[in-house]
């Protein structure tokens, strides 16, 4: 159980929150970076002494900083969601009991239909009946009567 914890921290949590780390640090210099150049497109328009290369230049220069701050953002949510895949499994994961992995099952995990290999645990019409007895399909047979 605890070899299955690790390899889903190892796998999807910690590379998903490395990712989400880096990507936001990235989104921040690229944020700033499209702020500086929108400012400077809007200084140049203000002045008015500027040809239309100048101007074309500036806007695409902010036009490429919209796209890496597109880029980090989508980065940073992908790497959210494979972090919350990773948190999800571990949330998920239940605690079996010890398996009987010898030949000799007891009474009890036969009872509970464990067994230490597949041909060991109990047949499907034995496992209904065991539920049948204990009650739990009462109210779904009071529909067939």
């Amino acid at each position: 159980m605890i070899a299955r914890k690790a390899i889903l921290l190892i796998t999807l949590v910690f590379p998903g929150l490395a990712v989400v780390r880096v990507s936001l640090y990235w989104f921040n210099l690229d944020y700033a970076a499209l702020i500086k150049a929108e400012k400077y497109v809007e200084n140049l328009v203000e002045v008015g002494k500027v040809n239309d290369r100048q101007l074309e230049y500036a806007y695409h220069r902010t036009y490429i900083h919209r796209i890496n701050v597109f880029a980090d953002g989508t980065w940073g949510l992908l790497g959210g969601v494979i972090a919350a895949l990773g948190i999800h499994g571990l949330v998920t994961i239940r605690d079996f009991p010890e398996i009987n992995y010898s030949n000799k099952l007891t009474t009890e995990t036969r009872q509970r239909g464990l067994g230490g290999f597949p041909h060991q645990r109990l047949p499907r019409r034995e496992h209904r009946e065991k539920r049948n007895r204990e009650g739990c399909c009462l109210s779904f047979g009071i529909f067939f009567i």
